[in-house]
């Protein structure tokens, strides 16, 4: 091949951008993705908060930011630890000019076909790119794009130098290349001396050089790789033994299940039958899990369905542990006290002062994310009630009293009637429901003339950056949905619960009133981008800013605290204050 070729893998070299979007994650959640999920390349950025990032076999824990480069293909999976982590994703396919469908024959695997993670406190100016980025794809303008596409390029290029500095500028070598090319188009008829032409080297130097790094010939690989493949999908798909066999890359069924049994000494149905039978008690689990919070009635009595099982209800519990303070909320919403509960906070604790007054008998059981088990303990409670942020006490827990489990983020309507069927109060939710949206439509109709023109944002100050809330979030669907509030268009077409963005992009929501989520009541002093946001918005006459208590706006998901949100809306936008 022509040396140029060889030493300029630049040459040609061109990116394309798909996607940009922001996210998310609250405390316990998971974003994965697997191999067949996406064929492109992905740059994600994650800032704040903490978690793990699992890719590549390897687990890498997440302090402050992290920024990694996912090749197409390459399966990964983002979990959030004890606090929300935010993140970016931006989505682009990378490919030579001259041969847009083809890797570059070069036996130096290009940067841009592998994975790797930066793990250490990203630079500002990353972030204020991406957001950057994401922003200018929104528009959809064709200038807009353009410049896009080059702000992406020049990102990818700084995270490469970083990357490289790192790895000593090491190249990997033509086994890891072919092994590369194979993993992405095993599906296909390759050929030996394709192989070693993208290898740069003849046929025998390919098979002696992968033979003694990976304990098999280069055809033998292909064909692990495609009843690896088959068996995941015998496992976890209803596909027919047929399709399995064409999507894997053999055109002849019965030749696919000699192969198969050859490797694994049963035929492919039989396998999937055993499979299936060993793995029911897996996926009633599972389908636990992912169960949403609900009731029934049985001959026995009521039962609640939660994330962990089933609870009978035998009679009302007495002494309820909760270990989310938006449980004691519906429990108060009841007349009903909880003998213990955690509050918010790490140096002090915290309540919504919607509730504070009326926890007066209630044990303190330390906070959300830091629940004092001892405390559990000593309270004996008849039942304890929490998220599924606490599964990994789940075990202690259950041996203290019943557990009920359920989504941090399920509707608290959902929860009020499940709370209801609990307590004997289920005529009590029905009312305390009716009451609610009674009211918001009310509201809803006299707010709608005094908004006219006018949009509304929700906010919250981070560390250098702000989120902006979307109809999604759990607050934001009380001022989009149950409000019918107008909101900024800058957030209007998404799913996500947030944009994130740096604190001189804030002029680009455009809204007349901003309700900034405070955390001065747990911080016990304004922070800096706090106090950045109040100054930039103060100079506009047309702006409006109301600061509200994050700790009751975010951390009490109830009927009481739900109300009290309302009020501070219907103070703010009809009476100013």
């Amino acid at each position: 091949m022509p040396l140029q070729q060889q030493t300029s893998p630049w040459s040609e070299m061109t990116i394309k951008m798909l996607d940009g979007y922001s996210g998310t994650l609250q405390a316990g959640g998971v974003l994965s993705v697997n191999q067949t999920e996406f064929t492109s390349n992905l740059l994600l950025l994650a800032v704040g908060g903490e978690g793990e990032l699992a890719m590549n076999g390897e687990v890498c824990r997440i302090g402050a930011s992290l920024a990694c480069h996912i090749a197409k293909g390459t399966p990964f999976t983002l979990t959030c630890g004890s606090d929300e982590l935010y993140y970016m994703v931006i989505t682009y396919e990378a490919f030579a000019l001259d041969e847009a469908l083809h890797p570059m024959p070069s036996y130096r695997k290009h940067p841009l076909q592998i994975s790797f993670i930066q793990n250490t406190v990203i630079h500002t100016q990353w972030v204020q790119q991406a957001e950057k980025i994401i922003a200018k794809w929104r528009r959809g303008e064709g200038l807009e794009i353009f410049h896009a596409n080059a702000l992406l390029q020049n990102i990818i290029y700084e995270l490469i130098i970083e990357y490289e500095r790192g790895q000593g500028g090491a190249e990997s070598d033509r086994v890891d290349v072919v092994a590369s090319y194979i993993a992405s188009h095993y599906r296909r008829n390759l050929e030996l001396q394709e192989l070693a032409d993208l290898a740069g080297c003849s046929i025998r130097q390919l098979q002696r050089q992968f033979k003694q790094e990976k304990r098999l010939g280069p055809m033998e690989y292909i064909s692990k790789l495609r009843l690896e493949n088959a068996s995941r999908m015998l496992q976890y798909t209803d596909a027919s033994i047929g399709e399995i066999a064409d999507r894997i890359g053999y055109r002849d069924m019965y030749y696919f299940s000699r192969v198969f049994k050859k490797q694994y000494g049963v035929s492919p149905l039989r396998y999937r039958l055993d499979h299936a039978s060993k793995t029911d008690e897996e996926y009633t689990k599972t389908l636990l899990r992912n169960r949403t919070a609900s009731s029934y009635e049985s001959p026995q009595g009521t039962v609640i369905c939660h994330m962990r099982g089933e609870y009978q209800v035998k009679r009302p519990p007495q002494r309820i542990a909760v270990l989310d303070m938006q449980y004691a909320d519906h429990l108060l919403a009841f007349g009903l006290s909880p003998a213990g509960s955690v509050g918010s906070g790490s140096v002090s604790i915290h309540f919504p002062s919607s509730i504070r007054d009326r926890l007066r008998n209630t044990e303190l059981l330390g906070t959300y994310e830091y629940p004092d088990l001892a405390a559990v303990e000593q309270l004996s409670p008849d039942l304890i009630i929490c998220t599924e942020v606490h599964d990994r006490h789940f075990e202690r827990l259950s041996r203290i009293a019943p557990v009920l489990m359920f989504k941090r983020n399920e509707s608290w309507q959902t929860i009020l009637g499940v709370f209801g069927e609990l307590t004997g109060k289920r005529a009590e939710a029905k009312i305390i429901l009716a009451d609610y949206y009674r009211r918001t439509a009310l509201l809803s109709e006299e707010l709608a003339p005094v908004l006219a023109g006018q949009s509304v944002a929700l906010i919250r100050p981070l560390d250098s950056l702000i989120r902006v809330h979307s109809a999604a979030h759990r607050t934001g669907a009380v001022l989009y949905r149950d409000l019918g509030l107008p909101i900024p268009l800058f957030v209007e077409d998404t799913s996500d619960t947030a944009y994130h963005i740096s604190v001189d992009r804030l002029p680009a929501v455009q809204a007349s009133h901003y309700f900034l989520l405070s955390n001065r009541t747990m911080q016990g002093v304004i922070s800096a981008t706090e106090q950045q946001v109040l100054d930039m918005l103060d100079h506009h006459a047309d702006q409006h800013i109301h600061c509200v208590d994050a700790v009751t706006w975010i951390g009490c998901y109830g009927p009481i605290g739900i109300n009290s949100i309302v009020d501070q809306i219907e103070q703010a936008l009809l009476t100013g204050l």
